[in-house]
């Protein structure tokens, strides 16, 4: 099977580079269009710009991304066109594919949230919503998007579940020594300083790897010793592998029940301390592979038992990776199992 993917792939632990690496794995042929190959010609006011006049086809060179896209769909003739995140897209465009013969099988990859609770980015989706019927197929994150999607003309949406990327978030070879007694890598976003904020004046020994916590909150400064600069691919993964607790915290403001994190923390054999939601109560045993709480008292009394308990959360740890792996909630096995999907459709 052939596969043309489009994505934006510059960061080296993106979840599409993940589901690239996966689809790779499985066998698949796959020609890549990296996003970020077509700049704007604003350059780094690009962003700026196409919000103020909200068009998200500004934010990259979009007439030459999309006749890169078209000449190599032509040339490849692919089974699969995969686009990720199809925001600055034209209607011309997806037409234009579907005009190829033998007719390539269109799929939308995003796992954001058009409908949630961040209305000031609202003019990112105007172009995607409109070619929402075009696609055969949309890789989505909730049971609330297939509904808005349904409601806006989708032919067919399904369920995406990520998994444990083993390239870089898999149990450390060598013995690890524990630097850091509980971590946190996240964005400052969604009222997470509340949280962070009430277990550093706690006395819990938290460290926080992020963006925006100097610009949005006071914490760095109160407590400079416990925030980090951001970390990406093998460094972050290398922060879960060094960490006794890893805590995961869902993104309320895009309505999400699990994050990557859900993944990469089990993928180190280490503990989480996530977010009571319904996917997490399916996902874990809790109290065997994850503990989960439901308010920041809960997760402060949790941590302070954890603490004076390394041997437990280790092995809860490699509870967690044991049966994630066992599971089959491995990256390449969700993939393999939507590529079984399509077969039986294409």
């Amino acid at each position: 099977m052939k596969v043309v993917f489009v994505a934006d792939l510059k960061n080296p632990s993106t979840s599409g580079r993940q589901r690239l690496w996966a689809l790779k794995q499985c066998g698949i042929d796959v020609s890549v269009i990296t996003t970020e190959d077509y700049p704007s010609v604003f350059g780094k006011w690009a962003y700026y710009i196409a919000r103020i006049f909200k068009r998200p086809r500004l934010m990259r060179n979009a007439r030459l991304l999309e006749q890169a896209i078209l000449d190599i769909s032509k040339q490849v003739k692919p089974e699969i066109i995969w686009l990720e995140w199809p925001r600055q897209l034209s209607i011309n465009l997806i037409n234009e594919l579907k005009k190829i013969e033998p007719r390539p099988f269109l799929i939308s990859f995003q796992d954001d949230n058009p409908w949630g609770k961040r209305t000031n980015d609202l003019w990112l989706w105007r172009e995607y919503l409109k070619i929402v019927p075009l696609f055969d197929l949309h890789l989505v994150k909730r049971e609330s998007d297939i509904v808005h999607l349904s409601a806006l003309g989708a032919k067919a949406c399904r369920l995406w579940r990520h998994g444990i990327y083993s390239p870089i978030f898999h149990p450390s070879i060598e013995p690890v020594e524990i630097e850091y007694p509980v971590s946190f890598v996240g964005t400052c976003m969604d009222g997470r300083e509340k949280l962070i904020g009430f277990l550093l004046e706690n006395k819990i020994p938290i460290h926080v790897f992020g963006h925006h916590w100097n610009r949005r909150s006071d914490l760095p400064q109160r407590f400079p010793a416990n925030f980090h600069p951001p970390v990406e691919g093998e460094n972050y993964a290398e922060v879960i592998r060094k960490s006794q607790i890893c805590i995961g915290l869902v993104s309320h403001s895009n309505l999400d029940e699990w994050t990557m994190r859900t993944y990469e923390v089990p993928g180190c054999a280490r503990l989480l301390l996530a977010e009571r939601t319904p996917y997490h109560q399916l996902l874990f045993v809790e109290n065997e592979d994850a503990i989960l709480f439901s308010n920041i008292e809960e997760c402060r009394k949790i941590l302070m038992g954890l603490l004076s308990d390394k041997n437990r959360c280790l092995a809860m740890g490699r509870v967690a990776y044991e049966r994630f792996t066992n599971h089959h909630y491995k990256l390449e096995d969700s993939m393999q199992e939507l590529l079984d999907f399509l077969k039986q459709t294409l």
